[in-house]
C-alpha cells in the first residue's frame, strides 16, 4: 500500500476532506491531491504532523509491505459525498494538458476522477487522470440531489466515441510540437485493463499518460 493510498484511507475513515486536512498541517489542498495520488511526497517534518493527525508511526506510512485502516483504497471505487458532492468544479493540470471547468465530479478510482458537466440541457460525461491534476478549486453550488447523480466509472466510456488527451509536460510548445492527441480527437474505446485502455482497431494507451477522456457531444 502507497504512501498517497495511505493518506486517503486514513483521511476518508476520519471523514475529513482534503482541504481540511491541508489547513491542519499548512500546506496547499492541491499539495494533499499530489501526495494522495504519488505525483508528490510530503517532506519529513510533514510526514510528522501527519502522523500526528492520524495517530499512526510515521514508520507505519513510509513502509508500503503494510496497509493502514479498514480498506485497501486501491482497489475500491469511492463516491467521496463529503468533500465533492454540492459543487461543480475547475481542475487544473500541470504542464501543457487541458484542464476542465464548471464539472461535477461523481465518482474516483484510482487513476481517475469521473466528472459530468452541462451541454445542451444536458450532461456530458468524462474523466480526469489524477496523476495529472494541480488543482481542483469549486466554482459553484449544484442543485442536483445526490440520489439523482448518475454513477460511472471506466466501463462507461467503452464502446463510445470519446475523445482521448494525453499529458502533455511543460517543454512542447502546445499545438505545434505536439501532435499526439490528434490520433484520438473520435476513437472507441474497446475495454480496459488495469495498465491500458484499449482502442478498437488500434492500440492500447497507458492509463497513466492519459489526462482526459470525455464523450463527444451530441447537439
Amino acid at each position: 500500500m502507497t504512501l498517497g493510498e495511505k493518506i486517503k484511507c486514513l483521511r476518508t475513515e476520519k471523514g475529513i476532506t482534503q482541504e481540511s486536512l491541508a489547513e491542519e498541517i499548512n500546506v496547499s489542498r492541491s499539495a494533499i491531491a499530489k501526495w494522495e495520488t504519488n505525483s508528490g511526497v510530503p517532506e519529513v517534518s510533514n510526514l510528522i504532523l501527519i502522523s500526528k493527525v492520524f495517530d499512526v508511526s510515521v514508520d507505519e506510512l513510509i513502509d508500503e509491505s503494510r496497509t493502514i485502516g479498514k480498506t485497501d483504497v486501491k482497489n475500491e471505487i469511492i463516491l467521496d459525498c463529503r468533500e465533492y458532492a454540492g459543487n461543480y468544479y475547475e481542475i487544473e493540470l500541470d504542464g501543457w494538458s487541458d484542464g476542465v471547468a464548471d464539472v461535477l465530479i461523481i465518482n474516483e478510482d484510482k487513476d481517475f476522477l469521473f466528472y459530468q458537466r452541462p451541454f445542451n440541457k444536458k450532461n456530458v460525461f468524462g474523466l480526469i487522470g489524477k496523476k495529472c491534476i494541480t488543482t481542483l478549486t469549486a466554482t459553484r453550488q449544484s442543485d442536483i440531489a445526490l440520489e439523482d447523480i448518475k454513477i460511472i466509472n471506466k466501463d462507461y466510456f467503452c464502446n463510445r466515441h470519446v475523445f482521448i488527451e494525453l499529458a502533455s509536460k511543460e517543454g512542447f510548445i502546445k499545438g505545434f510540437f505536439d501532435f499526439r492527441n490528434d490520433d484520438y480527437l473520435d476513437v472507441v474505446i474497446q475495454s480496459f485493463t488495469e495498465s491500458k485502455a484499449l482502442l478498437k482497431f488500434g492500440k492500447g494507451i497507458d492509463i497513466n499518460t492519459i489526462s482526459k477522456i470525455e464523450e463527444l457531444e451530441e447537439v
